[in-house]
């Protein structure tokens, strides 16, 4: 079977694992990339549109002459997704398409109701698209697959979720040079070690995926030290990357095993690293063994300078002080922090939004990042803010929608919204500027100039984000040179393969 994936804007690693799976089990994929130069979920630039080149992606969907069409979609991503689904259909009306990712697996009912989607992915993918795959070459009924709502003849089958898979070791490694080819990365390899999350944060899909996959195996998994490191050889001897960005939900609940992990990729891999870290999670050994392996940065959450927000909003239930000392711990290790935090929470007082500011200012870290309250569909801060009145119908539409995100305006009936579109721009360069330059700083706060906020965001990205932040950049443009040109890049010298799937 001839399998077409879509996706955009950046490299998505869960994409990844259902190309490789379908390609061990001797399916063939291809992948059409949309790099989103006009919008990139960060900022928008609506003159770029024409470099997105849609006219040659769908040229090259209907040259490949795809069985089945494989769609990513995130919540932000679902307006140009559906986009793109309405122009394949026009061009391919035979080819069913399949939408996988957070929202239709959150809203499955609203995605099928699109007249270009015809199957709603509501788990993890790998073993649910091998089966549909393997029934439609075979001619059966695949309107039963686990994991897939399916929309035939104007009927939904509304299928029960299917087992997890425990083992990860089973999943070939995810395909990088569908990704390389577009220019989606270069010097910064993304990898997975695990699945799942342990914590319950209200503003993350994480809370109701546990709900859903209950019963149906391991909700936190772990790879093994050797997996991981036969796909970082793999991938090294392909690429040659000078940094590595593990993209666990949570990269340190288990600290034997990152202990050991480090231990390994000392020796055996070497490079700069980043991960996600919780603050309750962060202990003086496990960071000693982190910097020993040479982590550069971790990503951990503030989320709010409140405790209130944090305990009884958000389910954080951390006191002031434990973050303060697991970022202390960060630096003191020598490792650099990179805080986040949300602004614009339902019922969030602008007091409230300015202890989140003065938490940041106080800890000082390496680099900050700061967000817009999104209200993902599913999520507990979804319905309580409509529960509140902050999300009326015509803003629940949007969510359903996929309008905005977390990097741009509040779809909030928030009284404070532009506050909060201020903050989350001004904080990061508010965090990286001299003392001198904070009155300043505090000024364009003060008169809600949240357009002056956006403009010293990304001129100063370079020095705000250092580390993945210069890599958007390069990227960005390489993803443009490679739209406008229509070239790919030569294939690296050395082959490598990643091993061959178990049998699902």
């Amino acid at each position: 079977m001839r399998v077409l994936f879509y996706y955009r804007g950046i490299e998505n690693l869960g994409v990844g694992y259902v190309m490789s799976m379908l390609k061990a089990h001797g399916h063939q994929v291809d992948l059409i990339f949309d790099p989103g130069l006009d919008d990139n979920l960060f900022v928008k630039f609506p003159h770029l549109a024409w470099m997105n080149r849609h006219e040659e992606l769908l040229q090259r969907a209907v040259g490949f002459k795809p069985d089945v069409i494989a769609m990513g979609c995130l919540t932000n991503l679902y307006p140009f997704a559906t986009k793109m689904a309405e122009m394949l259909k026009k061009r391919l009306p035979e080819v069913p398409i399949v939408m996988g990712g957070h929202h239709p697996q959150a809203i499955p009912d609203y995605v099928l109701s699109n007249p270009n989607i015809d199957i709603a992915c509501i788990g993890e993918g790998e073993l649910a698209m091998l089966e549909l795959v393997r029934r439609m070459e075979a001619g059966e009924d695949y309107t039963s697959v686990p994991t897939m709502w399916v929309k035939k003849d104007g009927i939904i089958h509304r299928n029960p979720m299917g087992e997890l898979e425990n083992d990860l070791d089973k999943f070939p490694f995810p395909e990088k040079q569908l990704w390389y080819e577009y220019g989606c990365f270069k010097d910064n390899l993304e990898i997975f070690t695990g699945r799942g999350c342990p914590f319950k944060c209200t503003f993350c899909n994480i809370h109701y995926q546990r709900e859903i996959f209950k019963g149906k195996g391991d909700f936190l998994r772990k790879r093994s030290l050797e997996n991981v490191m036969e796909e970082f050889k793999v991938n090294l001897r392909k690429y040659d990357p000078k940094y590595v960005s593990v993209h666990d939900d949570n990269f340190t609940t288990n600290p034997k095993w990152v202990e050991e992990f480090c231990e390994v990729y000392r020796k055996e891999v070497g490079l700069p690293w980043y991960c996600f870290g919780y603050p309750t999670t962060i202990r003086p050994q496990l960071l000693r063994a982190m910097k020993a392996a040479n982590c550069h940065t971790i990503f951990m959450g503030v989320d709010s300078g409140d405790a209130d927000i944090r305990r009884h909003l958000m389910e954080r239930p951390m006191t002031d002080d434990l973050i303060k000392n697991a970022a202390q711990l960060i630096k003191e290790h020598g490792i650099g922090l990179q805080a986040s935090c949300i602004y614009g929470n339902p019922g969030e007082t602008p007091e409230q939004m300015f202890k989140t500011l003065r938490m940041v200012d106080e800890i000082k870290p390496t680099q900050s990042s700061a967000y817009v309250f999104y209200p993902f569909p599913k999520t507990k801060l979804y319905h309580h803010a409509v529960e509140l009145g902050y999300l009326d119908a015509e803003g629940e539409e949007k969510v359903r929608q996929g309008i905005s995100g977390y990097h741009h305006e509040s779809i909030l009936r928030h009284p404070h919204k532009e506050l909060a579109e201020t903050l989350a721009k001004i904080t990061p360069v508010y965090a990286k500027s001299p003392e001198f330059l904070k009155p300043a700083m505090r000024w364009i706060i003060q008169h809600r100039m949240k357009r002056l906020a956006l403009m010293l965001y990304v001129i100063l990205i370079p020095l705000t984000f250092p580390y993945l932040g210069v890599e958007g950049i390069k990227v960005t443009l390489r993803m443009a040179w490679k739209a406008i040109t229509g070239k790919r890049p030569q294939q690296p010298v050395a082959q490598a393969e990643s091993p061959p799937a178990q049998a699902a």
